[in-house]
């Protein structure tokens, strides 16, 4: 695999009014049509150590006034982190594929397998995020964007992001206090339907949106553009 750059881009025109962050084992292109005709900005493979103050750092140069942060997965985490430490910066946050915590054993167990199978394991891991609803969409993904995640990513960047994963922790009382919305898919296998709705739950500014027949990757499904544009 070779090195990915974690980066900063704006796609569109005029300034960026929401800001998308991937979850682990992808980068911003994962979020392709997911939010057609909004001017957005996208990252490369997340490193969440300092990632804040980087992303702080970009937004001072390209936005002129605060975003809407939508965070998937890994990016959920960081998506509320940032917007704890710098609230200004921030309109409101959108939360998808979150759970309260990812189990120590989980985590390790797929850092072996990286080490072992890496191929096998993220070919593994993008299928569950699919799987067992959105398989038109996984099929577009595997023709695609998976083989250039399997060139290209990155090993330290995957170790890292588990790393980090394996401390992270949101409830209501961690979530930022500007407005939330916590989308899941009803039939996600990775981030369990029940953690996402009880830390939305336990946040009296969140708001929960669940996505009937959608799976881990629910920004692709039906009815999530109208829950970040309607917010």
């Amino acid at each position: 695999m070779s090195n990915m750059d974690e980066f900063f881009v704006t796609g569109g025109t005029g300034d960026p009014s929401v800001v998308l962050l991937p979850g682990w084992a992808t980068d911003g292109r994962i979020f392709e049509g997911a939010l057609p005709g909004v001017t957005a900005v996208t990252t490369g493979p997340l490193r969440p150590e300092g990632f804040a103050a980087r992303l702080s750092a970009f937004l001072d140069r390209a936005a002129r006034g605060p975003v809407t942060i939508v965070g998937w997965s890994l990016g959920g985490f960081l998506a509320a982190e940032f917007a704890r430490e710098y609230p200004d910066r921030v309109r409101r946050v959108v939360l998808v594929g979150i759970r309260r915590a990812y189990p120590e054993g989980e985590v390790a167990a797929l850092l072996r397998s990286l080490s072992t199978v890496p191929g096998g394991t993220l070919s593994g891991f993008y299928a569950r995020c699919f799987y067992p609803s959105q398989i038109p969409a996984y099929r577009r993904f595997r023709s695609g964007l998976q083989e250039a995640y399997l060139r290209e990513m990155d090993g330290g960047a995957l170790r890292e992001g588990l790393s980090y994963l394996a401390g992270a922790r949101l409830s209501g009382g961690t979530l930022p206090a500007c407005p939330v919305a916590v989308v899941h898919g009803e039939a996600d296998v990775i981030a369990p339907f029940a953690e996402a709705e009880g830390v939305a739950r336990e946040c009296g500014n969140a708001t929960f949106h669940p996505l009937p027949g959608a799976a881990h990757a629910a920004f692709l499904a039906d009815g999530f553009r109208a829950v970040v544009a309607h917010g």
